[in-house]
């Protein structure tokens, strides 16, 4: 294409993969098209219809240029310039960016529209710094090296021969820290040589590590950096603890000052991080005050919450009479049991507490199978999906007589005091549902006191759960070790972040038939469902505590953590992994698993085998256990 153009702005866009979702590119192309005269958009070929569908508005803005095969970013900015140098344009500034980080975020600081009238050669997102780390450090002498996630190159900068030679001289290949050292530390030096500055948002001295953009990502995003790296979101969450990063402060403060970037992050991890990794690393987590922030308030922005009980044991109907007291805000009942006597008694004590007839609704199921899986997911369906309620509460009569008394007390202790624990505390639980739309549940963090589940709880619901997950079109990044679930399944939730649980055709012959409430069975699966249809959604799952059950929650999960790693070789959580991995990749690890699976699959065909196989599975963890 030959463009008849001289001292306008330019932007290169470069897109090395097609990503799902790419509602951030979208974004970007959009918002670069208000600062640029021209967009030149490098992209894969089997990308090229989505980006003219975006360029309906302003098409004569934008130039597409194909890309090399599996070109790295770095090769593609390479592309980009030797095109512009080639068509003789004469641009005063060029913006570089691509799909690898989430921006601009807009207003950019004056010195990215304009980096030489501020006396620099370009502006600069943020930089790496050599001084403070070993691998670099023999070429600290070059100063901060500038890093082109979001750069802005000067018109003298474009036009300088050394600047242009960098380029030309480039060859693409290696891995990342070889680009990186090739081409910017390449740059880093040849600006230094030449004597010229760069513009960053902030000075030197208000960062202290090697990398700002993965290391002080909410610094960076405080003094409104331009963009916000995907490899912040991508980073192993090990680093992200051993580097005490604090992208919780960073997502808050898009969230605040940038809702419309916070949203294009949520839309990414979605789809593209396990929900536990990003649950890690945002800290999703929350201990909430007994107290209500504001004491007085009874009405929230989405009106009358459903609650909605399946109490097969009507007898606890007084323990949940008393936890629906302390609900701050008005509310209407929708309860299932498992017969007309039942019923028949839920209603007479119903009345009993004056609850209007209006204000309720109590029902029979029509078959006892799934509990309170199908008792929700069936039995309230439509009201679900009528859109009447925008918050719901669920709760449900668990015994969890599976284990003993003491240990299923201490399960529906730590699900309703979590959920429940007081008018104060459900208070705040409403407060970030009207406070934080993105959130579509709350739920209790994973029991563990008394249980196995930590990096265990998929049993054997993994690969029918993905079955499931496949025919009800989800799209996300499944956690392999622990699901991120409502263990339990008591929740907040907001119905339209559960639609796809609700709107997917269940029927009461899918799930096992009573007594056989067997792992592996559909209403084990939907318990580790639900989050993900949530996060599908769009939504955040949060998971919050009071602080009491943090306390015990904390103290017996580190004694555990303490008893495991002082088994190990060291104290560094990576080679710790990297032990356990060999461990855990051993011949009768991958056997024990094997049979695991096994008779997983026997008993989830036939229940009735499991009192059989229960103690020869038993003799054969005592062999093949890998740590005995």
């Amino acid at each position: 294409m030959n463009l008849e153009v001289s001292q306008k702005r330019f932007a290169l866009y470069v897109i090395p993969v097609c990503p799902e979702p790419d509602d951030h590119i979208v974004y970007a192309i959009a918002a670069l098209q208000q600062l640029v005269e021209r967009c030149v958009v490098i992209c894969p070929a089997d990308y090229e219809p989505k980006v003219c569908g975006l360029l309906a508005g302003r098409p004569q803005d934008v130039v597409l240029i194909h890309s090399s095969t599996s070109a790295s970013v770095s090769a593609l900015y390479k592309q980009g310039l030797l095109w512009i140098w080639a068509q003789n344009l004469d641009p005063t500034d060029v913006i570089v960016t691509g799909s690898h980080v989430i921006g601009p975020l807009l207003p950019l600081d004056p010195r990215a529209l304009n980096p030489s009238e501020a006396g620099a050669a370009m502006f600069s997102a943020y930089w790496l710094d050599p001084a403070l780390d070993v691998r670099f450090s023999r070429r600290s002498e070059i100063g901060l090296v500038p890093s082109l996630d979001f750069a802005v190159f000067s018109a003298g900068l474009m036009q300088n021969p050394a600047f242009r030679a960098i380029w030309w001289g480039f060859k693409p290949g290696g891995d990342y820290l070889d680009e990186l050292e090739r081409l910017n530390f390449s740059l880093a030096a040849m600006l230094r040589a030449e004597g010229l500055k760069v513009a960053f948002p902030l000075p030197p001295a208000a960062l202290e590590t090697y990398g700002p953009a993965l290391f002080e990502i909410h610094k960076l995003i405080a003094a409104d950096a331009p963009c916000l790296p995907l490899s912040v979101l991508r980073l192993d969450p090990v680093l992200h603890d051993l580097y005490s990063i604090d992208l919780r402060i960073a997502l808050d403060d898009l969230r605040a000052r940038h809702p419309q970037i916070y949203g294009l992050v949520i839309g990414y991890v979605s789809h593209n991080l396990p929900p536990r990794d990003f649950a890690m690393i945002s800290d999703l987590y929350e201990v909430l005050p007994l107290a209500a922030a504001d004491p007085q308030k009874t009405d929230w922005e989405f009106g009358r919450i459903a609650v909605f009980i399946h109490a097969y044991y009507a007898e606890m109907m007084p323990e949940f009479w008393t936890l629906l007291q302390r609900i701050p805000c008005a509310f209407d009942v929708f309860i299932s049991t498992s017969n007309a006597a039942n019923r028949d008694q839920i209603d007479q004590f119903l009345d009993g507490q004056g609850v209007a007839p209006s204000a309720r609704e109590v029902v029979v199921v029509a078959q006892n199978r799934g509990r309170d899986m199908s008792s929700l997911f069936i039995t309230f369906r439509e009201l679900a999906l009528s859109g009447k309620y925008k918050v719901a509460l669920r709760l449900h009569s668990k015994r969890t007589p599976q284990v003993s008394r003491q240990v299923a007390e201490n399960f529906k202790k730590h699900l309703f005091e979590n959920l429940v624990a007081s008018r104060g505390y459900i208070s705040n639980i409403l407060d970030r549902f009207e406070q934080e739309p993105d959130i579509g549940m709350i739920m209790p963090p994973v029991v563990h006191i008394g249980f196995g589940t930590l990096g265990h709880s998929w049993f054997n619901n993994f690969k029918p759960l993905l079955s499931i997950a496949k025919d009800m079109n989800l799209r996300i990044n499944f956690d392999l070790d622990t699901p991120l679930a409502p263990l339990g399944t008591m929740y907040w939730f907001r119905p339209d972040a559960l639609h796809k649980m609700f709107d997917h055709p269940w029927a009461w012959e899918d799930y096992n038939p009573e007594p056989r409430h067997i792992d592996g069975g559909l209403a084990h699966v939907q318990e580790r469902l639900i989050c993900y249809v949530c996060i599908d959604r769009g939504y955040r799952v949060l998971m919050a505590m009071t602080p009491a059950q943090a306390g015990r929650n904390y103290a017996k999960l580190e004694y555990k953590l303490q008893l495991l790693a002082s088994r190990l070789a060291s104290g560094n959580v990576q080679i710790q992994r990297d032990q356990l991995d060999q461990l855990r990749n051993s011949f009768r690890a991958l056997l024990l698993r094997k049979l695991m699976e096994i008779y997983g699959k026997i008993v989830g065909r036939f229940p009735g085998a499991r009192s059989t196989l229960r103690p020869i599975g038993h003799v054969i963890r005592r062999i093949l256990h890998p740590w005995i």
